[in-house]
């Protein structure tokens, strides 16, 4: 990690924690590659297996990878259910432990690591996390986000996708009514970010799934849509009452994971074991170094007026609320042109890709995202990139800070981050990864720390042209992420406030305070938002660790071509295959591509 020590740790480990220490254990050492063999079946047939019982037991996310079996069906949570997860994962382990890695093929093996890793996270999330007990947010994505991806997917006729549309509204009453019974003391600003979140859940139920049924022409299709729709509509209506008039009273619950458990929850989920202490002190010493940066930067952009002065005067040039989408949509051209002349990436064949409005229920905490569709989807399905527009009933103040972060010299960056060669790319290369494990299981640090590194990079490769404002947007754009390292672990591990956050935020980022409030919010359900920045000091290392190990044979192209081939998966796991690939190709005295 960059002038970070490389000592790593981990604390009294669980039963997921010391699946991922093996993991880690086992990384120190690639077997040599050999044919397949016996145990590369067994792992293949549990890797199936494990696939194929995820997906049925969350049918949303099978729809949003392009697994279309169980598009009719829609899981309620209950103690039942995740006593069976349990047990489920529990059987799996067993079968893994029984496949010696020594045996298997250099594929398999980084296959088998990728198994342990996610057994451990699963456990975890059901084990220590159990977020269907202390966060109704969790129940956003069963009830809205699995509807949303029928409807918006162009993957079947809307006849079929609205018939599994009525089968999953069917199942809303319920997945709501075990929600109200498992949910106990949330914490309370979990709650208040809900009421908002369901809310906006709404027009999906009224505007967006109503669309579809007007392009269905079979009347009995139409009632029994008009039936589960409404029905569905007033059971998430009670269900927002509940939120505001019982759960937010009782929501009196402790958001803070605490020291030992945010250190568990970053080596399940990230297989990253520095210490959190390690990791706050190098990130406030980055914020303060950044922040020098940007003041000498500023200078050449608004001398003697300070950094806060020369963000304004980038903030002058933001679009308009009805400008937003088309002003994004019109530099990614730009960007493909640059990417392409300098050579940093290999272009992809084809692309599908829209600029629009985030989603009313994902607009809470979040200015911009990718919704890309199902790595499994058959064809070139349309990807979403997601603009935020301020709310309607923000001041005119409000509403001018907000799109001020969209200002063209960020908004360059920000779909550097979130499309090309951000996240898009990223999902475009993972479609190709070796097997259906790195295709379907990501983490953080890779998709979140590519897409930041991408930033960097594009910087570092000249992109702006040298003009001081794209150094300083990029800047401003690096430091909101280092204050978000800063805040989650402080928030998590010690006792920042939500308040203090926002000052933070607003202090020492530069940041205005509608949007401080909405990233300080963010912190308190998104712990380890640090992973853009943890990400990208990790594959700044690997970069430079490789580039020291070719010296003049190193090409950054084939770095990144490399990189994204591997599927969204742990650094840790990609760094080992990468030195093994990058070896091979310099033993054959040439840079692997």
């Amino acid at each position: 990690m960059g002038t970070c020590a490389r000592s790593r740790f981990l604390p009294t480990p669980g039963p997921g924690l010391a699946l991922a220490a093996l993991t880690l254990a086992l990384l120190v050492a690639a077997p040599p590659a050999r044919a397949a063999s016996h145990a590369d079946s067994q792992l293949n047939e549990l890797s199936a297996t494990f696939i194929r019982g995820w997906l049925e037991r969350r049918p949303q996310l099978a729809t949003r990878l392009g697994v279309h079996t169980w598009d009719h069906v829609l899981r309620p949570v209950t103690p039942a259910s995740v006593a069976e997860d349990v047990a489920w994962l529990d059987s799996l382990q067993r079968r893994l432990d029984a496949i010696p890695r020594a045996r298997l093929s250099a594929e398999a093996a980084v296959d088998r690591d990728l198994l342990a890793w996610r057994f451990a996270r699963e456990r975890f999330e059901l084990e220590q996390t159990r977020a269907w007990e202390h966060n109704p947010n969790a129940y956003l994505d069963l009830v809205a986000g699995s509807l949303q991806s029928l409807a918006q997917r162009e993957f079947a006729s809307p006849a079929s996708r609205l018939k599994s549309i009525i089968a999953r509204l069917g199942g809303v009453p319920e997945v709501l009514r075990a929600a109200r019974i498992q949910l106990q003391h949330p914490p309370r600003i979990y709650t208040e970010i809900a009421i908002g979140q369901f809310t906006g859940a709404l027009k999906l139920y009224r505007e967006d799934l109503p669309a579809l049924a007007d392009r269905v022409h079979e009347p009995q299709m139409l009632g029994a849509f008009v039936q589960a729709d409404s029905t569905a509509i007033a059971s998430l209506l009670e269900f927002i009452a509940y939120l505001r008039d019982d759960l937010l009273p009782a929501s009196d619950g402790e958001f803070r994971l605490g020291r030992e458990r945010y250190q568990q929850k970053l080596a399940v989920d990230e297989l990253e074991t520095t210490p959190v202490d390690t990791l706050l002190a190098r990130a406030q010493f980055a914020l303060d170094t950044t922040r020098a940066r940007m003041e000498r930067v500023a200078e050449r952009i608004a001398p003697g007026l300070g950094v806060a002065a020369a963000l304004d005067s980038l903030n002058r040039d933001a679009p308009s609320e009805t400008d937003l989408v088309p002003s994004i949509a019109s530099e990614l051209d730009g960007i493909r042109a640059y990417l392409r002349a300098r050579k940093l990436v290999t272009m992809p064949t084809a692309e599908n890709l829209t600029v629009r409005e985030t989603p009313v229920f994902r607009r809470a905490t979040s200015f911009a995202s990718m919704e890309a569709p199902g790595v499994w989807e058959p064809g070139n399905g349309e990807a979403y990139y997601n603009v935020t527009p301020p709310e309607p009933d923000w001041s005119a103040a409000q509403k001018r800070d907000h799109l001020g972060f969209f200002n063209p010299w960020m908004a360059s960056f920000v779909s550097v981050h979130e499309a090309i060669p951000g996240h898009y790319y990223q999902f475009l290369a993972t479609r190709r990864a070796p097997s259906r494990l790195r295709q379907a299981f990501g983490c953080g640090t890779s998709t979140e720390g590519w897409a930041h590194y991408c930033e960097q990079m594009m910087l570092e490769q000249g992109f702006g042209g040298g003009d001081p404002r794209a150094e300083l947007a990029q800047l401003d754009l690096a430091l909101q992420r280092l204050g978000r390292m800063v805040v989650g672990l402080s928030m998590h591990t010690r006792t920042m406030t939500v308040e203090e956050a926002t000052r933070l935020f607003q202090e020492r980022c530069w940041m205005p305070r509608v949007n401080a409030e909405r990233e300080a919010r963010r912190g308190t359900i998104d712990p380890t938002y640090l992973v853009y920045t943890l990400g990208k000091w990790h594959i700044l290392d690997l970069r430079d660790e490789l580039r020291q190990k070719l010296g003049a044979r190193f090409d950054l192209r084939a770095f990144h071509d490399a990189f994204l081939r591997q599927g969204p998966i742990p650094i840790p796991i990609a760094r080992t295959v990468l030195l093994a690939e990058f070896s091979r190709a310099q033993t054959a005295g040439r840079v692997a591509r």
